[in-house]
């Protein structure tokens, strides 16, 4: 009897083990990112694939309440060198993670949550963009093709400013403009080019306009104001699909 009471708690610890775990497990369960997009994580209850510089490593992997433990399955050693073990810290509304080899000193950079393919492409230009909402909307590659435009907000800060990691700001549109136009396999005039502008509903008209002129500045005037809809939805993305702009001439 009493060996069969002993066997029932060990079971009932087990489980109950089993069930805290992947309870913490649970909150990783997604893609993550760092910024940059070099360094990318699928976490799914019985696998990770960990990406980097255009290498695959998948690993099984487990976590206690401040370590990651990982086993190469497939590929090379885990990030590409021999580590098993690691700290790790998520925030505390589970959309940032830290981690770094037991050695390290401090933790490496932010691995962002990436939700779909809209937030992982603002994540990539680290802004906040909340799109209007509009109806009747066609794609951005109907009557031409676009450089675009990002207007949103960076640490509470106004940023204008096109994809290239190269500039914070408008003050080289010229070059950008004639340089993507240069890049296109399509001939670009003015009858065909234009900016595809994914400006926050919160921006002001007369900011609008000063944006507007700064680019107008290049010779080129055509606008496509990208929106929102229940029928167009970046959000309803997986996270790495590719994005079509849809919205309306202004």
């Amino acid at each position: 009897m009493m060996k069969t009471i002993y066997k029932i708690i060990i079971l009932v610890l087990i489980l109950q083990s089993c069930s805290s775990s992947h309870k913490e497990k649970d909150k990783l369960i997604g893609n993550w990112s760092v910024v940059n997009g070099l360094n990318e994580f699928e976490f799914y209850q019985d696998s990770l694939i960990v990406s980097e510089w255009g290498m695959s490593y998948i690993n099984q992997w487990d976590i206690d309440s401040s370590k990651l433990y990982l086993e190469t399955i497939k590929g090379l050693d885990s990030f590409g060198i021999k580590t098993k073990e690691f700290d790790f810290r998520l925030s505390e509304n589970l959309d940032t993670l830290f981690i770094k080899k037991l050695t390290d000193s401090v933790f490496g950079p932010p691995i962002l949550r990436i939700k779909n393919a809209y937030d992982y492409h603002l994540k990539r230009l680290q802004l906040v963009i909340d799109l209007p909402s509009k109806t009747n909307l066609i794609s951005s590659n109907e009557k031409g093709t676009g450089l675009d435009i990002y207007v949103g907000f960076r640490d509470g800060k106004l940023i204008a400013k096109t994809e290239s990691d190269k500039t914070r700001g408008l003050d080289e549109i010229k070059y950008e403009t004639f340089a993507f136009i240069a890049s296109q396999e399509t001939e670009l005039d003015s009858t065909n080019f234009q900016f595809n502008l994914l400006i926050d509903k919160s921006i002001n008209k007369t900011e609008i306009d000063s944006i507007k002129n700064i680019l107008q500045s290049t010779g080129y005037n055509r606008m496509f104001r990208v929106y929102n809809n229940n029928k167009v939805d970046y959000q309803n993305t997986d996270w790495k699909d590719d994005l079509n702009w849809f919205g309306v001439y202004e």
